[in-house]
């Protein structure tokens, strides 16, 4: 589970997004604190591994608090942190990735905004936590993952054929193979593939040859996956 910690002045907010949290999937509320004394305070005695940090807080601005969590002292460096607000000024984005912020979500927002985040966040963390070796291409992935959770939906027909596809086939295909079978491009089917794993409904994992790059390959989300295991590479 991926324990969670709330950070908002309004008490009545704080506990809708908890509640939009619990909804989600392999994540867990550990705590919900209403000011930056009681972030800092928290963290230690709660240890988050994310942080939902809104910047109005009454004792200190959230960019501040988010600065001091990244200083080696705090104990706090390697816990991530999305910042949730109502400030959509530059100045504060660019402030917020200066920081440290993995994620930036805008004021008032819904369910759907929240849990497309959360859920691109989740497989982030399984994509570092499979990576044995980084290449360029990884890189660009796990680096891609965040943004791509504002992206268009892909058209929800082809999308559906992908998953469909993957869900009756017992074995791990690349996008290649997923383009041959369905008659669209390798891009394309690469598109959904990425798509699909980043709301949790394939795994992914890493095929070594002899040589050259890993070959990525897919396989439709059950209990008996590697990545289900904890396990990255298939054979």
């Amino acid at each position: 589970m991926i324990r969670t910690l709330v950070v908002d002045d309004d008490f009545r907010v704080a506990s809708i997004h908890a509640a939009y949290v619990e909804r989600i999937p392999g994540f867990s509320v550990v705590g919900k604190v209403h000011s930056a004394n009681s972030l800092v305070n928290s963290i230690g005695p709660l240890r988050p591994d994310l942080i939902l940090l809104d910047l109005y807080l009454p004792d200190q601005h959230g960019l501040e608090v988010l600065k001091r969590l990244r200083q080696p002292s705090s104990g706090a460096e390697d816990i991530d942190v999305i910042v949730i607000t109502a400030a959509s000024d530059a100045a504060s984005v660019r402030s917020a990735m200066q920081y440290g912020a993995i994620g930036y979500l805008l004021k008032p927002f819904g369910f759907p905004a929240l849990q497309e985040k959360l859920v691109a966040y989740q497989a982030m963390r399984r994509q570092l936590s499979s990576l044995q070796r980084a290449d360029q291409t990884s890189v660009d992935r796990v680096y891609s993952m965040m943004s791509g959770a504002s992206q268009p939906a892909p058209k929800s027909h082809t999308l559906e054929a992908v998953e469909e596809l993957l869900a009756n086939d017992d074995s791990w295909l690349s996008a290649s193979e997923v383009a041959a079978r369905l008659g669209t491009s390798r891009v394309t089917a690469q598109r959904y593939l990425t798509r699909l794993e980043a709301a949790g409904r394939v795994v992914m994992s890493l095929r070594y040859g002899s040589a050259g790059r890993p070959e990525h390959r897919y396989r439709h989300q059950r209990s008996d996956s590697p990545r289900a295991n904890g396990m990255g590479k298939s054979s």
